[in-house]
């Protein structure tokens, strides 16, 4: 069985910095630990890598640790990622200042990954938003729509791989 590829976007990594609520980042380690390349393998995009870039280095700096310490597939922000992003600004799913949390959901989307893995409840993980971007994601050719789900899930789902 080919191990599942979940996309693990900023405010998961987020949880891994300082002063952060103590049950985020266990569940966050628990999840890096279970992508161990046979139950799943860790996927970040250029967008995620320039998000950390533009945070303090005082909070990047366990992120970074910890991303050395397992294997992450870094992947690029194609010309296909870019328009799909901006058809689901187009379309309403998200608003132009969420143009970030667009490209997650494109790069998941444009490069046919299993999981999108998420602590943003407002613009990502909200069943009725799924239904939204799986909708777009149809109109532009895409049969397939990552799993967007929180890290918890995204840990019950390993377990049972």
């Amino acid at each position: 069985m080919q191990p599942a590829t979940f996309y693990i976007e900023t405010s998961v990594w987020g949880s891994l910095a300082p002063q952060q609520p103590r049950d985020r980042k266990q569940v966050v380690l628990r999840l890096l630990r279970l992508l161990d390349g046979v139950r799943g393998v860790c996927v970040v995009s250029q967008a995620v890598l320039a998000e950390l870039e533009a945070a303090p280095p005082v909070k990047v700096k366990p992120i970074r640790k910890q991303m050395q310490a397992i294997k992450v597939d870094v992947l690029p922000i194609t010309a296909e990622v870019d328009e799909l992003a901006q058809a689901y600004i187009d379309a309403g799913v998200l608003p132009q200042r969420r143009e970030t949390d667009a490209a997650h959901v494109a790069v998941a989307t444009c490069f046919q990954l299993d999981y999108l893995v998420s602590w943003n409840h407002r613009h990502m993980t909200r069943p009725m938003k799924k239904l939204q971007f799986e909708s777009v994601n149809r109109v532009h050719g895409f049969l397939k729509t990552p799993l967007i789900c929180n890290p918890f899930e995204a840990c019950d789902d390993l377990q049972d791989r």
